[in-house]
């Protein structure tokens, strides 16, 4: 009997999706933030630019989580969502106030 295990590890798959979707939705939090704290005089059409820029990173982001991770992983997921983006939020103070 062949009790060698030949698939591959989903938890690093899962982990490693999870990573890339937080990292990209903390620098896109991270390059609005900078933008509204050291935005010029002629700001309008930039920010109208920067936040779609940012909802289409949201978007695409939960459109690949949602593609890729099973239904149960979901399920736990996406209660945790908006805690996860408010921790995100909330970190990107000090790192904000670094850089004023």
């Amino acid at each position: 009997m062949n009790t060698r295990n030949t698939h591959s590890l989903p938890w690093k798959f899962y982990l490693t999706l999870t990573a890339d979707s937080l990292l990209a939705f903390y620098l896109a939090s991270f390059s609005l933030g900078m933008f509204i704290t050291h935005r010029g005089a002629d700001w309008m059409w930039q920010g109208i630019l920067l936040g779609m820029l940012y909802m289409f990173v949201i978007f695409a982001c939960s459109r690949r989580l949602i593609k890729l991770l099973p239904l149960p992983a979901l399920m736990l997921f996406i209660p945790l969502v908006p805690l996860i983006a408010i921790f995100v939020i909330i970190s990107l103070i000090p790192v904000l106030q670094l850089f004023k």
